[in-house]
């Protein structure tokens, strides 16, 4: 079987991995009920917020998805590409470009002019012509760069 990205509503035999793995990269011992309903709430294709997972022999080999708000000090952005997490035993094998590539095509095709994220990882999504755009603020205060990427 080849590699596909499904919405998550198509995979829920993966929803459970999909919320720790959201918790475990981006969340910590107390926010594991946060992600759960994020992930809850973006399973059905055509809305926003939307989770997909990419799948290769019934395995979870990624997971992305697109949100109307990812960082609410910037609430007037959207939307946003947001969670992009990478299986640890299949990174550097260019899923998370796919991934990429997915989400911005389907933005194009729903309208979208362009698409936007938040990272404090440096030199990854300007692989992909994803270009800085602003910088952000999190909750804590930590300052993030916001990036953009037309479609």
């Amino acid at each position: 079987m080849d590699r596909e990205i499904k919405v998550l509503d198509e995979c829920m035999q993966f929803k459970d991995l999909v919320i720790q793995w959201m918790n475990e990269e981006f969340g910590n011992d107390k926010s594991y009920k946060f992600y759960k309903g994020i992930v809850e709430h973006s399973t059905k294709e055509n809305d926003l917020p939307i989770t997909f997972v990419m799948v290769e022999n019934d395995e979870l080999l990624g997971t992305v998805g697109i949100w109307r708000g990812d960082l609410l000090s910037r609430q007037d952005l959207y939307p946003w590409l947001s969670a992009l997490i990478v299986n640890p035993k299949y990174r550097n094998r260019g899923i998370g470009k796919e991934l990429q590539n997915y989400v911005l095509e389907y933005c194009r095709k729903k309208g979208y002019k362009e698409v936007f994220l938040y990272t404090d990882l440096k030199n990854y999504y300007e692989k992909n012509e994803w270009v800085q755009f602003d910088l952000g603020y999190e909750y804590s205060g930590s300052q993030v760069t916001i990036y953009k990427h037309q479609v």
